[in-house]
């Protein structure tokens, strides 16, 4: 069974993205680690398909191997990225705007602390995309970022985020 999730999203500029992200950085997706519901134990709620709680969700983490830091460098080489939807159990949560990941792809991403109420004290520390799918690009090898609908030069992107951040960028060996 699948439950679909959709919701409006307020557009939001390359320029904007980079001044409402709390962290914006290049890398490449190392792992998706499987999906499980935001419940103690993972497993699925008692009595979901009968009352199912806005505040019960499926989530993913995906595992970001980081390149650069472009504002507000961690210390770490690697970056939890929490995302809505997936497959647990016999239920799919399809969450229309969230971004999605392959293996090894290389993205520039803009990020945000996870404020929601049903996942931002699970496990580690993680972040969410800034904007939903806007704050996702994905890099190819002749130098454009391409989100959902709109591709842009990375040397713009680069050069929007450095205007906007006054921090160093810090290469991760």
């Amino acid at each position: 069974m699948t439950i679909g999730i959709s919701y409006l999203v307020e557009y939001l500029s390359p320029d904007e993205l980079a001044k409402n992200s709390d962290l914006v950085l290049i890398g490449s997706v190392k792992e998706i680690l499987p999906a499980r519901w935001n419940t103690p134990d993972g497993g699925q709620p008692k009595n979901v398909m009968e009352d199912l709680d806005s505040n019960e969700v499926i989530y993913r983490d995906v595992v970001i191997s980081v390149d650069e830091y472009l504002k507000n460098p961690l210390s770490s080489n690697e970056v939890v990225v929490r995302v809505l939807g997936g497959t647990a159990g016999n239920l799919t949560m399809d969450v229309e705007d969230e971004p999605s990941f392959e293996p090894g792809e290389d993205v520039l991403l803009y990020l945000v602390d996870d404020t929601h109420q049903a996942t931002k004290n699970l496990g580690l520390e993680h972040f969410v995309v800034c904007g939903c799918f806007q704050g996702k690009f994905s890099l190819t090898e002749d130098g454009k970022a391409v989100s959902k609908g709109e591709t842009v030069e990375l040397e713009e992107m680069l050069r929007l985020i450095n205007a906007s951040n006054s921090d160093s960028v810090i290469q991760i060996q």
